[in-house]
């Protein structure tokens, strides 16, 4: 939209009381529905792996690449309960308690193979192979 035709859209709702704050409403929600959002754990414990994941895997990364950083970090992938997704356990060291914690991590993609969030669940830690 260009200056002129944003002004002559003001004009035009500036004849209309209290409809101008409401398109800008529905304007404002519709730009942030668009925004991606990875869930937020509460488990303090899984902070870490869900930092490390936000910076390295942020939403649109291709499917492809997921996998990629996933083999290169030797987390190997399950199968996902559902279609468009993967799923693998990653185990850190929780370095306050100095005790490990392992993760099931489950990555969503959209119909277009790009990432769209993960949702992370404890589980139960096992020996590092």
């Amino acid at each position: 939209m260009t200056i002129r035709e944003f002004s002559l859209f003001r004009i035009r709702l500036s004849r209309r009381p209290g409809l101008g704050v409401l398109t800008l409403v529905v304007f404002l929600l519709a730009g942030l529905g668009g925004c991606e959002k990875m869930l937020v754990t509460k488990d303090p414990g899984l902070k870490p792996i869900q930092e490390m994941l936000e910076e390295k895997l942020p939403p649109g990364t291709p499917r492809s690449n997921v996998s990629f950083y996933l083999a290169s970090q030797g987390y190997s992938e399950e199968a996902g309960e559902k279609p468009g997704t993967i799923v693998t356990v990653i185990r850190k060291i929780d370095t306050e308690k100095m005790e490990p914690v392992t993760a099931k991590v489950t990555f969503y993609f959209d119909a277009n193979g790009k990432l769209n969030t993960f949702e992370l669940q404890r589980t139960i830690n096992q020996p590092i192979p």
